[in-house]
């Protein structure tokens, strides 16, 4: 669904469907839904702010028994988890753990589940969001704010719109999760920077990036 859709649908306060996989609605303060299948591992974010602190025990608070988060640190994974018996307490790092808006990780569900995130937009509506891509360091992240779009068509670029491919330096590399594995999309380092590939990245969806030179990923909601 295109980004000025869905702001109009939120300032309506309108429900509105943006994807077969994640839902939102009243875009400013509500929930998305994200759906994880049994025993699949999957990459997915937080896609609001849920409360100023957003760590493991809030966001995920609704996850079943036996649920694993891993979490990357830079370079590697920490993972956390919930006792698949008894009371199903968390992790003893859960509560140090956090999952903000902006930044992807893994979860394993064991069984499916309907995952609901609650909050707020970050920095609200208008407002501002920036990811700062540091320069050849592998990330894990995700849109800031519950939108969809494109690496490179034009109307996924600008204002109210996911803003990824406009603003991602030659020679960048983005790693997607197909369920099994990633899948490679990298901008040419020469020439006019052509993109090999054009994926959508879908709300509440994280993925891998590494761009050669620290950039800003700026998304601005009008």
């Amino acid at each position: 669904m295109r980004t000025k859709t869905l702001l109009i649908a939120a300032a309506a306060l309108a429900a509105t469907v943006i994807s077969s996989q994640a839902q939102v609605y009243s875009g400013i303060v509500g929930y998305v839904t994200i759906v994880t299948t049994n025993g699949q591992q999957t990459l997915i974010s937080n896609p609001l702010d849920l409360d100023g602190v957003d760590n493991i025990t809030n966001v995920l608070s609704g996850v079943p028994k036996g649920t694993i988060v891993q979490v990357w640190n830079g370079a590697g994974f920490t993972g956390v988890s919930r006792a698949l018996f008894g009371a199903g307490a968390w992790s003893a790092n859960a509560a140090t753990t956090f999952l903000l808006p902006g930044q992807g990780f893994f979860i394993n569900t064991p069984q499916t589940t309907t995952n609901t995130f609650v909050g707020s937009i970050p920095n609200g509506y208008p407002g501002t969001n920036t990811i700062v891509l540091n320069a050849n360091v592998l990330q894990l992240v995700a849109s800031p704010v519950p939108l969809s779009g494109t690496i490179t068509n034009a109307v996924d670029q600008g204002a109210d719109a996911l803003n990824l491919g406009s603003v991602l330096p030659k020679g960048t590399v983005i790693q997607i999760w197909n369920g099994s594995g990633y899948t490679g999309y990298s901008r040419a380092l020469f020439g006019a920077g052509t993109w090999n590939g054009n994926p959508t990245i879908g709300i509440g969806q994280g993925f891998f990036i590494k761009s050669p030179t620290t950039t800003n990923w700026v998304q601005t909601l009008q």
